[in-house]
């Protein structure tokens, strides 16, 4: 074959030179054969490739399968609808409950205190009755701080009502509170009025990746006898995707509200402001609860109090987590 294979070297004078010629060539030319003879006929680098493109198309294959049955999942959830979700109307539901708060300086960002509260929150369903236990507050150095110590507030545990629509916003709802403790009171109860309100009367008008603004939430006045005037100028809240909590298919339900006037007069002291919040809620898909809520909520005011007997500006920040445990 490659013995037999003769080359014409034009820049060779004389047979000799033609003869090395050849014979390099001939070197050449059996290093090629050689070459795609092993490629071939029997090269184990090539078959073992070939091995290796066997095994994986049916790998390809499953996963292709399975990231389309993922997206089918992923696609009956998004096409629910919230009022055809039957909710859970019995038993009682535990939330963990963790409010961390801050004063800070509104113009150079000096923290005045830090806070920190704990509870349990339980609602029973069948009475749509409330109760709180095991509160605890304490002083943190800043919202990442993680040792502290509590001190208990006993007067929670005999803190129980049933929640209709305004019993809360009266001055003897918290008749069983001190006084030093009314302001926390209020907080907790109000905060976790939204929370349930929200997936109660608000989650059954979503759809998927929608913005939805409730016409009864603008402009609407939360008045606190004898404490606090909030009102409401919107309430915007997005279905935006899925998540797992609690071994729960939940939807997240993202919500906001901006640039809403707050005002205090009492004896204690008076307040003029503005609040924002925002946050989002896991609300399960099975039976309408809510398993998981996070809001976070800034107040910028003028303050004047025994504490500040000089008018100054504050800037309130507040974080609230409720996390069902059972």
């Amino acid at each position: 074959m490659a013995g037999s294979i003769k080359v014409k070297c034009h820049l060779l004078p004389n047979n000799q030179n033609q003869q090395l010629c050849n014979r390099k060539y001939r070197l050449c030319n059996n290093d090629l054969l050689i070459g795609l003879s092993n490629f071939y006929f029997g090269n184990y680098s090539f078959k073992r490739l070939i091995m290796k493109r066997t095994y994986l198309l049916p790998v390809l294959l499953f996963m292709a399968t399975c990231l389309f049955a993922q997206k089918e999942d992923a696609d009956h959830y998004f096409n629910l609808k919230p009022m055809e979700i039957r909710a859970n109307t019995s038993g009682n539901q535990t939330y963990d409950v963790s409010m961390k708060w801050q004063n800070l300086d509104a113009i150079n960002g000096n923290r005045i205190n830090c806070n920190l509260a704990k509870a349990n929150y339980i609602y029973d369903a069948e009475n749509m009755s409330v109760r709180w236990k095991d509160v605890a507050t304490g002083q943190i150095q800043d919202f990442n701080h993680t040792e502290y110590q509590l001190m208990a507030l006993p007067a929670f545990n005999d803190f129980s009502y049933t929640v209709n629509d305004t019993n809360f916003l009266k001055a003897d709802f918290y008749k069983v509170i001190p006084a030093a403790q009314k302001d926390l009171a209020k907080w907790l109860v109000s905060d976790a009025i939204q929370m349930q309100g929200l997936a109660w009367y608000v989650f059954d008008s979503l759809e998927f990746n929608k913005a939805y603004i409730p016409e009864i939430l603008n402009n609407y006045d939360v008045k606190f006898e004898n404490w606090a005037v909030f009102t409401s100028r919107y309430q915007k809240l997005i279905w935006t995707g899925i998540t797992k909590h609690n071994n729960k298919i939940c939807a997240i339900v993202k919500f906001e509200s901006l640039y809403n006037p707050v005002k205090i007069e009492n004896e204690q002291m008076s307040v003029k402001g503005r609040s924002l919040y925002y946050g989002e809620m896991w609300i399960s898909l099975k039976d309408k609860q809510v398993e998981y809520s996070l809001m976070v909520e800034d107040v910028v005011m003028k303050l004047k109090s025994p504490m500040f007997p000089k008018e100054q500006l504050i800037d309130l920040q507040r974080e609230i987590v409720f996390d069902k445990i059972k």
